[in-house]
């Protein structure tokens, strides 16, 4: 099997927006994603546990089949994709981003 590398986009939602969030990030915002042409597919995931607050977070994660394709999208397309985020949201999420390998 291949190297396989994931974007991962970790997001706290406050729940006053969680519905039009989550609406979003899958008529919008994956899809930009992907338009890069860098993933060749996308996976949501909600984590079971909660903070105290009860506030949902999510897992994001974007499938790379090769170091060229992250390193492409690292290099022309994150900065404009986390700013996205940033701008549409505001102070409502907080996302971190992780690059991971799948090792064999």
């Amino acid at each position: 099997m291949k190297p396989v590398y994931i974007w991962n986009v970790t997001t706290k939602v406050t729940r006053g927006v969680h519905d039009k969030w989550l609406n979003w990030l899958k008529e919008v915002y994956i899809p930009a994603f992907m338009a890069t042409g860098c993933f060749y597919d996308a996976m949501i995931l909600k984590l079971m546990n909660r903070d105290e607050d009860g506030d949902p977070t999510y897992a994001v994660q974007f499938y790379a089949g090769s170091a060229a394709d992250y390193e492409q999208f690292t290099a022309s397309h994150y900065a404009a994709l986390n700013a996205q985020m940033r701008t549409t949201w505001g102070t409502d999420c907080y996302s971190f981003e992780s690059a991971l390998q799948v090792v064999n």
